[in-house]
């Protein structure tokens, strides 16, 4: 009880201190209780050899945020589409709740200024990787969830996050391998990917993944990724691009392959 009341001092008075009305500025959002605003800034990275409760860090509100921006992600798109399939709305989703979606839109708020992270961590570029800027603006979003209610995230959603669909889902930069696998599994091959872990290493604030993908009871390729949405984006990519060689080599053997003439068939007398 002791290390969580210091713990609660010590944001109140960091995030006073380095914030002052900054943040909430930009969020347009005054919070109501502003230690749910800075332990949302707080990276596990920054609590490595501090003597506090490991989820003292923002992963939990980064989970809450997560199920809140899907949510009115959802809400958002079947008001805003309604002659969309469900495909099609399930493809411009994964775009816009993306880990790239979410750290573009934290720079309007200038959240790498804020995010609470370990030295060595700032000392390999922390500050700018996507991974914790988007854990950063979910956690941001859970926190405004506690504080206010859906009303005020569903607001800052559409003043931030919201009116930049266009451009997420067309950016260039951006191609959800593991939609498209999905899609070319159940269309060509008539079954859905697995993804299985099969590796986790390095110390708990710089994690590195090895996601599997299984297809069919076939394991093929695997992807390495700071977080398991990076790594099993990239074992998708490497697996679609395997699958879809396979898939054209069987086709090419079957056009090549003689055709068999079927026996004529004869009307006539016994």
């Amino acid at each position: 009880m002791e290390e969580k009341n210091l713990l609660h001092k010590i944001l109140k008075l960091w995030f006073r201190q380095k914030s002052g009305d900054g943040l909430e500025a930009k969020l347009g959002y005054r919070f109501r209780d502003p230690e749910l605003l800075a332990h949302a800034l707080v990276h596990r990275s920054f609590i490595v050899g501090k003597d506090v409760p490991y989820v003292s860090n923002n992963e939990r509100l980064e989970f809450l945020g997560d199920s809140v921006l899907n949510m009115l992600t959802t809400e958002f798109l079947y008001k805003t589409f309604p002659n969309d399939s469900e495909g099609e709305l399930s493809k411009r989703k994964s775009a816009i709740v993306s880990g790239h979606a979410c750290a573009q839109s934290s720079k309007e708020w200038s959240l790498d200024e804020y995010v609470k992270i370990g030295k060595s961590e700032a000392k390999m570029g922390g500050r700018g990787k996507e991974s914790i800027l988007a854990d950063a603006y979910e956690a941001v979003l859970g926190a405004v969830y506690l504080d206010g209610g859906l009303d005020e995230v569903r607001a800052i959603l559409n003043k931030f996050h919201f009116p930049r669909v266009q451009e997420i889902i067309n950016a260039t930069d951006f191609v959800n391998y593991k939609s498209e696998l999905l899609e070319f599994c159940q269309g060509k091959l008539r079954c859905s990917p697995e993804y299985v872990v099969v590796g986790e290493s390095g110390p708990e604030h710089q994690k590195l993944f090895t996601i599997e993908v299984v297809v069919n009871g076939k394991a093929y390729t695997r992807g390495l990724g700071p977080n398991k949405k990076k790594a099993e984006q990239e074992a998708s990519r490497t697996t679609l691009e395997l699958l879809k060689a396979e898939v054209a080599e069987a086709d090419a053997k079957k056009a090549a392959a003689p055709k068999v003439k079927q026996p004529a068939h004869h009307v006539g007398l016994p």
